[in-house]
């Protein structure tokens, strides 16, 4: 029912529950741990400088890693980019999905600076969307390394392994459909007939040529695939992943604790992975704080688990969000010169 500005109240509700449900983390969060917030301040007061730069480094690497793979899968299409602007990209997308739709908004942001880029709309489309697909797979294979580690040490509950093994599966299918589809073009025709003759009741005169060449390009992609053409965006994708891990590794050395490479990736997988699958972007307080729960049961004192998950949080997510910003309005200013 429309309130007195006309507008439905439905909508502003459901507007309002990712902020609920943030304000609900936080506060499950913070409450029972305010005892550790003066031991998290002192932690933050003797941090070692040389370990944050080291995790830093770790990070841009891994953004370097990200705009290689976005390079790969344009090329697999036959296209070419610079890797300068396939990082950048990659990087202004980020903040837009903060404000525009998530995933939507992300994918929407990478076709349009392709496209202005130089590349054509089929290999645009294709870069809207493959990488993802290879970013899922290796986050997927993290995620289960990490929940066999925590099975192992018997420290996931029953709901998070339901939680687990719906979003695992959730992700699987994707990834699964997005390969039948490539190696069955002919379904994929058959697809985008059916949308184009769907398409065609509301708007007649919209021409289906660029979906059809779209089609025919993913043909050529899967050709490439299947001679070898997955190998460097797949290994791009988990350096993405790895170097993403090792700035994890470095923000809990500054906290001045080292972790065991079992125990780091016990605590890894999980939480971006339920991150991922949430409404809310880039994961914002579930990954907080189900990796900080999770590091904290695993036997890292409070507020160094509190100091290295927030410090890896920064530097992985805020900063790269606030650095994406001045790129973002840039490449959209020059797409409309």
């Amino acid at each position: 029912m429309p309130n007195e500005n006309g507008r439905p109240l439905k909508l502003r509700i459901l507007r309002a529950v990712p902020v609920l449900l943030v304000l609900g983390l936080l506060v499950h969060f913070l409450l029972p741990r305010l005892d550790t917030i003066e031991d998290s301040l002192k932690t933050l007061r003797t941090m070692a400088p040389w370990a944050v730069g080291l995790s830093l480094i770790m990070e841009t690497l891994s953004y370097v890693a990200n705009g290689a793979l976005l390079k790969s899968v344009i090329e697999l299409a036959g296209e070419r980019m610079s890797w300068r602007r396939a990082a950048a990209i990659e990087i202004g997308a980020g903040s837009v999905a903060l404000v525009a739709a998530g995933a939507l908004g992300f994918g929407a942001a990478i076709y349009k600076w392709a496209r202005s880029g130089g590349v054509s709309t089929d290999a645009a489309v294709l870069a809207s969307w493959l990488p993802s697909v290879f970013d899922a797979a290796s986050l997927i294979i993290f995620a289960l390394i990490s929940s066999v580690e925590l099975l192992l040490m018997h420290r996931l509950s029953r709901l998070t392994v339901i939680a687990l093994v719906v979003v695992v599966s959730a992700l699987s299918v994707i990834i699964v459909m997005a390969i039948v589809l490539l190696a069955r073009n002919d379904w994929m025709r058959a697809i985008a007939k059916r949308v184009s003759r769907i398409v065609k009741r509301f708007r007649p005169r919209w021409d289906s040529s660029g979906l059809t060449a779209m089609v025919e390009s993913a043909a050529e992609t899967w050709k490439e695939m299947q001679h070898g053409g997955w190998m460097r965006p797949a290994s791009c994708s988990l350096m993405v992943v790895i170097f993403d891990l090792l700035c994890l590794r470095y923000a809990f050395l500054a906290a001045g604790h080292s972790l065991h490479l079992s125990l780091l990736l016990a605590g890894y997988g999980v939480p971006l992975l339920l991150g991922r699958a949430s409404f809310l972007p880039g994961g914002i307080a579930v990954v907080e704080v189900a990796m900080t729960a999770l590091y904290g049961g695993l036997g890292v004192p409070a507020s160094i688990a509190v100091v290295g998950v927030l410090t890896y949080r920064l530097i992985s997510f805020w900063l790269p969000a606030i650095v994406g910003v001045p790129i973002a309005i840039t490449l959209q200013s020059s797409q409309r010169t």
